[in-house]
């Protein structure tokens, strides 16, 4: 057994621990670097509102837990204070602050108006009295008295009115002197002035020539002493008693009460006096050590007890119930370490814990277990590690913080007690990497540094673990490598893993080493052990950073053959190497953590080669997965639920109820945040919380309710962090040990309790954005925002003054948040308004003290903000009058244009409408004048009368005529000219200048009916040639011919289709319809159009999967190059504007057919070559016999190696192509595979699918797939050895004598000829 030989050498070691509930300081030091106004504080005070102030000898300033905010006189602004040297403050009720300067002026700084007041310069004004204070009491009811150094006035203010002030005279309202020891309001709201001739009651009928210097307060009595030795109790009615003393007593210096006991600090010592007996006693505090009797000040604990300070050496601790005294002294080792005191300081924390300066000594706290005080050395945690020798002024806050100020700087000091214990090394530091415990419950620690320390059950330190068994004092590193795995099996052997020195087995009194031997299948994978861990049966498995897992088989000898990846454990051999953790479930499955995943396997099992692992892994896109794949921890609950971490990540929890099966569903746990760094490990305790160890804190999780609980800098040193170490739980005492760079921390769940502060929260600054200041606004009623500074930012503070680790904030705006929602501000203690609305508003914000507890208090801050000009009620009426003159002038405008359009289209339309009735008049004004003048002139039997009536039909045309063309001439868009374009008559054309004149000739009739004839004819002849041609044969290509103009559809007709067949559509709409149910080879097209243009047909076209490859030209009379630019844009493969060569569009169209024919032959001997020199017998594009001529070419095998599937999809630029290939190609071992299948797969009908493959390769989609299966047939004989039999079954072929069949009419040889063929090669 191991625990024999630890003990060995025991011996007893100096133990550095720190002791549980051990009082500590979190101490900061603040200077001008900080933003405090002067390293020289003259006064330290907290206000109403919890905001701590410092009088300093450079202005004023405050602290809001985040920064300093300094107030003063500066140089170039206005001038308000006579010096920035201020010697006093005192905040009042209503959060104002009284200050006095070096000169004795009085000054009010009103936190509402945020600027200082000349109360000095009021008091004169007011009261023609040149008032220079001395001293300010703030008294309960709301009232400040301030003394004057003359000692002739008293002032007195009420806070909440600052104007209300009142200036007293010695020897008015009973004032006997200026002189005043104390002024004192109590319970009752009674003011009490005591002076050194006598006592008075402001307002009261009360007065005494007794000067009392001492005033107390007991339950319902008031108790006044004299500095000679006189008491008296006065009660409700203001009636004196005189207060028996023991005989000796003639100076009392201060008095305090326990309860209803009065404690008298006295020349004899403590006095208790007891108002229910009357009785006094006197505790005599002298002692050896401290000779002096006379008490100089006392000071009761919570506890009761009294601590009396004398002027000599120490203090005196005194019990008032046993009467018990106990003189305590403590100082520094080094004198240089001592804090000391220029006054008695003594004062508790929220813990209970009592700091004093005994006299002559340093700072000390009470150990109340021993009795003594304890040195503590004062020393910042900022950086620098300063000391503080010297303690002047002290202010200790509400929340039991403390500020003190010495010869120079400020510090601040937070009392903590340390409820955990901290085992380091004896020299230098090492962070734990692996803890566990014995079965005696002596506790091991491996250390980076490859050190073991090894504890007892109370987590003494004994020693360290040696190479040899033993235990030693000496810090002697146990392996050169660190020790990142320490862990002890049913058997009570001890495992130790080592980062890079392999494995360690102590069992027997003997210790095993074994590393891995690349030259031995049975060794270790790997040096590197993370884990170990064992199953239900009591198997250890090891976890190994760069081999995997592996299995001990231990032998009787104790050497230990492994099982692993090296020797036949089915491991993934590319991934899952990289193994941190390993987790044995109850129910038997084994979780292994890796870098690349999480493994899950059954430990039921007799031979481990037949494990069958399963895999989970971050899938991109699935909610479900895990969010990063490097799995760093796994825990089971004992509810049996199992949550596990990753580097990178955060906690998951495993909700598939099946570990067995690759890739579980795992839920993110939400309400944890990444601010407090990553997750390292985990540990259930007694109560079934978990406890997740974090960089920088330590959570409680309660797995029923999710809640969660951070502990951080607030409850442990504030530079504390923690390892990946393994955390280990003593279920005995419920102690939790974890790592951390320092030593192994142990913690009692139960001792770490949340502080209950309720911080209040104040506003401190506005800043506009642009602006180089910040503007304070601290208690201002309501911020009005300019109308032009909208764009700004309101900072604000929770008034917690210790460490501000888990302070959160929410906020919500009231006017513009929906009611009842809060908006979370995170950490963050500034808003941020960007173009805020104007209107009024109230921002409300609650916070939470620094445990992340949220406080009751809520602090609001009404806001206005201005309206500019135009969002007023006035611009408003200004923009409603500008807006209704723009538009009438808009209006005004636009009917003038509308008009002057209006006149200019009907001009249009009368020269338009007078120009196309002239140019139609024409012809039948020449078809009657020309008749007319016919008959005139060959008929010579008219009678008389015919003749008149014919000879006035004639001269009434040609007067027809000539008007005509006088309305021609003068037409502004005609290019008819009555003389013919000339300015001169040519006298050659007389004759014709003549006609246009306007004489009718009968040579005009006769050859318009001789053009109609002929028009005729030339149509019927047309229509006969197109019934002829129906009759003939079928053509190859067929064009589709988009038309609106129904004349130059025919004529396309007749010129196209002598070669081709030609569909006709007289839009784009109807074009589109007939593209899609015919599929044309050609598709030639107009562009304006009616109903459908012809850009936006061919947009259609190219957007279907089954038309996009057909090439289409356009015709059009839009010539112009934006428009060629759309078109080619769309995809057309030409552009031919009218008028056309018919010639050269026939050329044109037979091209790009033509190129279109060779892109398809190219495709598939690009395939034929990629493929096998033998499918040249499947291009049916090619002759029959060139075919045969390339089946009996030899085959070079070299140029037929690429995989089907590869050359396939490089050599065609189409997805759907590409798509075509894999589906088939993944389901070619099928045969029922079918067209209908593949059609399905890619999402269209068969008959899209047959268009889009001839399309594309020239082949029907049977003959494509048939082609690909010989492709891989050919590889499949020239590659393996497989049978013809296995061959044709795995791809597809349900009968082989039916493979060889159509492998020799593709390829044109037998598959047998073929592999002799190819392997001959």
């Amino acid at each position: 057994m191991i625990k024999k030989y630890l003990y060995i050498t025991l011996l007893g070691l100096f133990s550095t621990i720190t002791a549980i509930a051990t009082p500590y300081c979190d101490i900061r030091k603040f200077s001008i670097a900080d933003g405090l106004a002067a390293n020289t504080i003259s006064d330290i005070k907290q206000g109403k509102d919890k905001l701590m102030w410092f009088a300093t000898w450079n202005g004023l300033s405050y602290y809001d837990g985040y920064s300093f905010h300094t107030f003063r006189d500066d140089p170039d602004g206005v001038s308000v204070l006579s010096t920035n040297r201020i010697l006093s403050i005192q905040p009042t009720a209503a959060n104002n602050v009284w200050c006095i300067t070096q000169d004795r002026k009085l000054y009010l700084y009103d936190t509402h108006l945020c600027q200082f007041l000349k109360s000095s310069n009021q008091i004169k004004e007011k009261f023609n009295v040149d008032f220079r204070a001395d001293h300010i009491y703030d008294i309960r009811g709301g009232n400040t008295w301030i003394t004057s150094t003359n000692s002739d006035y008293l002032l007195r203010t009420n806070d909440t009115d600052v104007l209300d002030i009142e200036l007293i005279r010695v020897g008015q309202k009973g004032l006997k002197s200026g002189k005043v020891y104390y002024i004192y309001g109590d319970k009752k709201h009674r003011e009490w002035i005591l002076t050194d001739k006598g006592t008075t009651i402001y307002g009261k009928k009360f007065s005494t020539a007794v000067p009392y210097k001492w005033i107390r307060e007991v339950g319902e009595y008031v108790f006044l002493a004299t500095e000679n030795g006189k008491v008296v109790v006065v009660d409700e009615k203001n009636q004196t008693t005189t207060v028996p003393l023991p005989k000796g007593i003639t100076h009392i210096n201060e008095l305090k009460n326990t309860g209803y006991q009065l404690l008298l600090a006295t020349n004899l010592g403590v006095v208790i006096y007891n108002p229910r007996t009357f009785k006094s006693e006197i505790i005599n505090i002298q002692s050896p050590s401290q000779p002096l009797a006379e008490v100089q000040k006392l000071y009761v604990d919570d506890y009761g007890m009294v601590w009396a300070f004398t002027n000599g050496m120490g203090v005196t601790l005194v019990n008032p119930k046993t009467n018990e005294k106990r003189w305590l002294f403590a100082d520094q080792p080094d004198p240089v370490d001592r804090t000391s005191s220029s006054k008695f300081f003594i004062t508790q924390d929220e813990n209970h814990t009592l700091w004093v300066i005994p006299n002559q000594g340093t700072f000390s706290y009470y150990d109340r277990k021993t009795g003594q005080l304890v040195p503590y050395l004062l020393r910042s945690n900022s950086s620098g590690n300063f000391r503080i020798p010297m303690i002047e002024k002290f202010c200790l806050t509400d929340q039991a913080v403390l500020w003190i100020t010495g010869i120079h700087d400020l510090t601040l000091i937070g009392f903590k007690n340390h409820h955990y214990t901290l085992n380091k090394l004896n020299s230098g530091e090492s962070e734990v990497r692996a803890i566990t415990a014995l079965a005696n419950g002596n506790q091991l620690y491996g250390h980076k540094n490859g050190c073991i320390m090894v504890t007892d059950i109370h987590y003494n330190k004994l020693g360290y673990f040696s190479p040899s068994g033993n235990i030693t004092s000496e810090q002697v590193p146990f392996s050169p490598a660190g020790i990142y795995c320490l862990f002890v099996d049913t058997n009570n052997r001890l495992w130790i893993g080592t980062q890079g020195d392999g494995l360690y087995l102590f069992t027997g009194g003997k210790y095993y080493h074994f590393l891995c031997d690349p030259n031995n299948p049975a060794s270790l994978p790997n040096n590197k052990i993370y884990d170990v861990k064992s199953d239900r049966q009591g198997r250890i498995w090891i976890a190994t950073y760069g081999g995997g897992i592996a299995l001990a088989n231990i032998q009787a000898d104790n050497s230990i053959h492994f099982t692993s990846i090296k020797n036949g454990l089915a491991w993934d051999k590319n991934l899952f190497h990289k193994t941190r953790r390993i987790t044995c479930t109850n129910d038997g499955v084994i979780l292994v953590g890796t870098t690349d995943g999480l493994i899950t396997f059954s430990d039921n099992f007799k031979d481990p080669r037949k494990i069958k692992f399963y895999k989970t892994f971050s899938i991109e896109n699935d909610s479900t997965s895990l969010k990063v794949n490097d799995v760093n921890f796994i825990l089971e609950h004992s509810s049996g639920k199992i949550f596990i971490c990753e580097l990178g990540g955060i906690l998951e929890q495993i909700k598939s109820t099946n570990l067995l099966q690759d890739n579980l569903n795992v839920a993110y746990m939400k309400n944890y945040s990444l601010n407090e760094g990553l997750v390292l490990s985990m540990i259930e305790d007694n109560q079934g919380y978990i406890w997740v160890i974090r960089e920088s804190s330590i959570d409680k999780f309660d797995t029923k309710t999710g809640q969660l609980s951070a502990f951080g800098p607030n409850d442990f040193d504030y530079n504390m962090s923690f390892t990946v170490a393994r955390p280990y739980h003593d279920p005995s005492t419920n102690n939790i040990t974890v790592g951390t760079p320092m030593g192994a921390l142990t913690f009692n769940p139960g001792t770490l309790k949340k502080s209950t502060y309720q911080p209040r929260i104040i506003f401190t600054t506005l800043h506009y954005n642009g602006e180089p200041e910040q503007h304070p606004i601290l208690h201002s009623e309501k911020v009005i925002i300019p109308a032009n500074k909208r764009n700004l930012t309101i900072s604000f503070a929770s008034l917690d003054y210790t460490r501000k680790y888990q302070t959160k904030y929410l906020y919500r705006l009231d006017g513009f948040t929906p009611e009842g929602e809060w908006i979370n501000n995170g950490s963050s203690n500034i808003i941020g308004f960007n173009h805020i609305r104007h209107g009024k508003y109230i921002l409300k914000v609650k916070a939470t003290n620094s445990h992340g507890i949220w406080s009751k208090y809520i602090a609001e801050l009404p806001i206005e903000v201005r309206p500019t000009f135009w969002e007023s009620i006035w611009g408003r009426i200004a923009l409603m009058l500008i807006l209704m003159a723009i538009v009438g002038a808009i209006f005004y405008t636009y009917n003038q244009r509308q008009r002057e359009n209006l006149s200019h289209d009907i001009s249009v339309m009368k020269n338009e409408f007078f120009s196309d009735a002239s140019h139609r008049l024409r012809t039948p004004l020449t078809l009657i004048g020309g008749p007319v003048s016919q008959v005139l002139a060959n008929e010579p039997g008219l009678t008389k009368q015919s003749r008149e009536l014919l000879q006035i039909v004639e001269r009434n045309a040609k007067e027809m005529l000539e008007m005509i063309n006088k309305m021609l001439k003068f037409d502004n868009n005609s290019n008819f000219y009555v003389n013919g374009g000339f300015d001169e008559v040519n006298p050659n054309d007389e004759q014709e200048n003549e006609l246009l004149e306007g004489q009718i000739d009968d040579q005009n009739v006769l050859h318009y009916l001789e053009e109609k004839q002929k028009e005729q004819q030339i149509e019927e002849n047309r229509i006969e040639e197109h019934q002829i041609e129906k009759g003939d044969m079928q053509k190859e290509i067929t064009i589709l011919v988009v038309e609106d103009n129904n004349d130059l559809r025919k004529y396309l007709y007749t010129i196209l289709n002598d070669s081709y067949n030609v569909l006709l559509a007289e839009n784009g709409k109807a074009g589109l319809v007939v593209a899609r149910k015919n599929t044309p080879d050609f598709i030639l097209t107009d562009v304006t159009m009616p109903v459908m243009d012809g850009i936006t047909m061919i947009h259609h076209l190219k957007q279907d999967l089954a038309l996009k490859n057909i090439p289409i030209v356009v015709l059009s009379a839009k010539a112009s190059a934006e428009d060629q630019l759309k078109g080619f844009e769309e995809g057309i493969d030409g552009y031919l504007t009218k008028p056309f060569s018919v010639n050269y569009l026939l050329g044109r169209i037979e091209a790009v057919l033509n190129k279109r024919r060779a892109i398809q032959t190219d495709v598939l001997q690009r395939l034929k070559a990629a493929g096998d020199q033998d499918a040249i017998a499947a291009l049916r594009i090619l002759p029959t016999s060139a075919n045969k001529e390339q089946a009996t070419a030899p085959v070079n095998a070299e140029e037929v190696k690429e995989r089907d599937k590869a050359f396939m999809s490089v050599q065609i630029n189409d997805a759907l192509i590409e798509n075509i290939l894999n589906y088939v190609l993944d389901n070619i071992s099928s045969p029922e595979m079918k067209i209908d299948d593949i059609a399905d797969a890619m999402g269209m009908s068969r008959s899209v699918l047959y268009n889009r493959i001839k399309t594309s390769v020239g082949m029907t989609p049977v003959d494509f797939v048939r082609h690909i299966r010989i492709m891989k047939a050919s590889e499949l004989l020239r590659d393996t050895d497989d049978t013809l039999t296995a061959i044709a079954f795995n791809l597809g072929f349900s009968d082989p004598k039916y493979f060889s069949k159509v492998f020799k009419k593709e390829m044109g040889v037998v598959p047998t000829e073929y592999r002799e063929r190819t392997r001959k090669v």
